[in-house]
């Protein structure tokens, strides 16, 4: 009889087993780094997550929270996110039917590559720089991503797309309207006709953004059956609940559906967004009505400082250039921002965005402590 030591494993197949655990994960996912976010001390002013600035007040917080009382807890949440989806609905004009739901728009787009991308040599076509999730859920989904570069002026290179799309033939391609990091609002006709020329593509238009600038794509849903448009709640007041939904047609719908993590947004979640969405409204259009005014006035002012370029934006941020890329003047100012209690987002690397920052458009009183220390820092 063979000894331990002696064994060999094989397969069904008769090729030998995995030697270990590490041999399991997939060769494009080794050695990535997990998405960190950094929580520096003494932080007076938080403008580097795109969030809004305002909380609820403390008389509707109390009031919420006597409403979430009421939720059942040992009841799993309404798996058809009923009510929400009315709501949804309603607001696009589009037929409940037409939307799914995520946790968050970053599950949609995991979802998205999962169910029209994967293995075996497909791709996922984007623009760079844009949203990071769009690498990590091709990634995760085992396929190709493709980075198209933008302009030097950060908008679409229609060549570059048709070439990149011509030699992948890419099962996803993802455009963000407006785009982060950049802000930019990127050409509406450029993408429409993209997805005409491109039938057997899933072109998502993501508008996390779109309630601070730019025009949605949404009435060219009907002309283009691979066009689908991606929306959140995280950017109007709502990032805690996790709320993201995508409208498309049936056969995308139908994909998406097959795989999404059954109750994938909770009970509580799904009643604070419905809460929210149906009484206070109103006072969520006057939060992101307060970021666009604020916008202009930041961008005007950061403007004024001597070695500043500021790059147009339609999104609640701002992304800016300090002195030339490479001259490490951006990281500098950074870490001195932080040192003086403000925290935005470091994008000074080798790259398109070498020598660039970006803050996000915070309360008025956040906004003045930002524009007052990078004026003294660069005056210094």
């Amino acid at each position: 009889m063979p000894t331990a030591g002696r064994w060999k494993f094989v397969s069904r197949a008769g090729a030998p087993m995995s030697k270990s655990l590490a041999d399991r994960v997939r060769p494009s996912l080794r050695g990535r780094p997990a998405y960190s976010v950094p929580k520096p001390k003494g932080i007076r002013a938080k403008l580097d997550a795109n969030e809004l600035a305002y909380a609820l007040p403390v008389n509707l917080a109390v009031e919420l929270g006597r409403e979430l009382a009421t939720v059942e807890l040992n009841r799993y949440p309404d798996a058809e996110a009923t009510e929400l989806r009315r709501l949804i609905a309603d607001d696009l004009g589009v037929p409940g039917e037409s939307l799914s739901f995520g946790n968050g728009s970053d599950e949609i787009i995991h979802l998205l590559c999962a169910a029209f991308a994967g293995e075996g040599g497909v791709s996922v076509l984007y623009p760079t720089p844009s949203f990071s999730v769009f690498r990590v859920a091709a990634h995760a989904a085992g396929s190709e991503p493709v980075e198209v570069p933008l302009t030097a002026e950060l908008l679409l290179d229609a060549q570059g797309l048709e070439a990149a799309a011509a030699a992948s033939n890419p099962a996803v391609a993802f455009f963000a309207r407006p785009n982060n990091p950049t802000g930019t609002l990127w050409s509406r006709q450029l993408i429409l006709d993209f997805a005409a020329n491109h039938p057997a593509t899933l072109v998502v238009s993501d508008e996390a953004y779109i309630d601070y600038g730019g025009d949605s794509l949404i009435d060219a849903c009907a002309g283009l059956e691979n066009l689908a448009i991606m929306r959140t709640l995280s950017k109007v007041g709502l990032a805690a609940l996790r709320v993201g939904y995508v409208h498309a047609r049936p056969l995308v719908i139908a994909a998406l559906e097959s795989i999404r993590p059954p109750y994938n947004l909770s009970s509580l979640n799904q009643f604070a967004a419905v809460w929210m969405l149906t009484h206070h409204r109103s006072l969520m259009n006057a939060w992101t009505a307060e970021v666009r005014s604020e916008r202009t006035r930041v961008a005007t002012e950061l403007a004024a400082n001597e070695g500043i370029h500021v790059f147009e934006s339609a999104a609640n941020l701002i992304m800016f250039r300090v002195g030339k890329a490479g001259d490490g003047r951006a990281d500098a100012l950074w870490h001195s921002l932080i040192e003086r209690g403000v925290l935005i987002r470091n994008f000074d690397s080798p790259g398109p965005l070498s020598g660039c920052l970006r803050v996000t458009i915070g309360s008025p009183a956040e906004n003045d402590l930002f524009l007052s220390a990078v004026g003294e820092l660069l005056a210094a």
